[in-house]
């Protein structure tokens, strides 16, 4: 994973390129998440280049890292920037366990589960409901016959009365 962290950012402004290569992504990404999470670039050239700051590149590394490294969708990386905007980057995430067995007895699992499927198999289904969740057979249709090219006749040419050739027997 390409880090930003590893580099020194000395400049107040980097370019769209320049960025784009310290995260090793193509330009027209940058411009895209841009504009899906709504980046406000603070400063552009009299060309109208986009001038990317220290904090802004701070931001993008985040969409980098939930996106490309994580594999967020881009609406949950939308989410998970709303949720961990005051939380840094590099601090780890904890996951706690809550009360899960460390050697589940999977017998008593399947033997549960077993009991939930047959009280569904015993629950009263009235008609209508069971026509409608009925899955529809497919009937065969009947093929069609293939179609035959038609067939060439065999037409001769009538012939010059005369036995000299014409433009049309050649």
């Amino acid at each position: 994973m390409p880090s930003i962290e590893n580099q020194p950012l000395s400049k107040l402004y980097y370019s769209i390129g320049e960025v784009a290569s310290m995260l090793q992504v193509n330009a027209s990404l940058l411009r895209f998440w841009e504009k899906e999470f709504n980046l406000t670039v603070s400063k552009k050239n009299k060309k109208g280049n986009r001038l990317f700051s220290v904090k802004e590149i701070e931001q993008i590394q985040r969409i980098y890292q939930f996106v490309k490294v994580e594999g967020y969708t881009l609406d949950g990386a939308k989410k998970a920037l709303k949720l961990k905007s005051t939380t840094p980057l590099a601090e780890p995430v904890q996951i706690v366990q809550t009360a899960a067995p460390t050697n589940p007895n999977y017998a008593d699992i399947i033997s549960k589960l077993e009991g939930i499927k047959a009280k569904l198999l015993n629950l009263p289904v009235q008609k209508e409901s069971a026509q409608k969740m009925a899955i529809p057979t497919l009937e065969k249709e009947p093929t069609p016959a293939p179609i035959e090219p038609p067939k060439k006749r065999n037409v001769e040419k009538p012939k010059p009365a005369s036995d000299m050739p014409t433009l049309f027997d050649f």
